[in-house]
């Protein structure tokens, strides 16, 4: 019988592997898939239209993880709505911000809703889709990667996504607790 000693390129190989299932890990687990915004009427019977936002994710857990669930993930939206122009003036953007974190998700499609009241709704004459808005991920602390439905057309490209984040930063600070997660609501 003859023994075997590893060759290096075999070592090199093996390595590889090793890395290679290791970064498994760090791959993308959280993806948004859609999102729609829909005018809808509250299940209590309340007058007046919400503004609700379903975020469609596809969840894949990494292979090996607790209950192959994805642990703590974050959902961020961010919105921009051009609001119709006051008498002689220009149009002008109101920008509304939400997070929720959900404690562990299952593979497969799960939907994040969010929510504007219909006080905003008709103050503002939200109808349809908002021109902006960019939804952002993290997967037990670590940010995933934003695919091509992660943001509205309107922000396709790199650059207007910096600039729209940019003027959302501070613009949307008076209108924080407005936009809410489905939790917070009566849906």
């Amino acid at each position: 019988m003859r023994l075997l000693r590893p060759s290096f390129s075999r070592l090199l190989c093996c390595a590889g592997l090793l890395v290679g299932a290791g970064g498994w890990a760090a791959a993308q687990e959280v993806e948004v898939n859609v999102v729609k915004f829909t005018n809808l009427r509250a299940p209590n019977g309340a007058t007046g239209n919400w503004l609700e936002a379903d975020l469609a994710l596809n969840v894949r857990p990494a292979p090996g993880s607790p209950g192959l669930m994805v642990s703590r993930v974050r959902v961020s939206l961010l919105v921009g709505c051009e609001l119709p122009a006051l008498a002689g003036g220009e149009r002008r953007t109101e920008y509304y911000r939400a997070d929720a974190e959900c404690v562990a998700l299952e593979a497969g499609r799960t939907d994040v809703r969010f929510y504007l009241p219909p006080e905003i709704v008709k103050r503002d004459q939200l109808h349809g889709d908002p021109k902006y808005w960019q939804v952002d991920v993290t997967a037990s602390g670590r940010p995933q990667p934003a695919g091509r439905a992660s943001a509205s057309p309107a922000l396709a490209n790199a650059d207007a996504r910096k600039s729209f984040q940019s003027r959302a930063s501070t613009a949307a600070a008076p209108n924080d607790g407005l936009l809410l997660p489905q939790y917070l609501t009566p849906f």
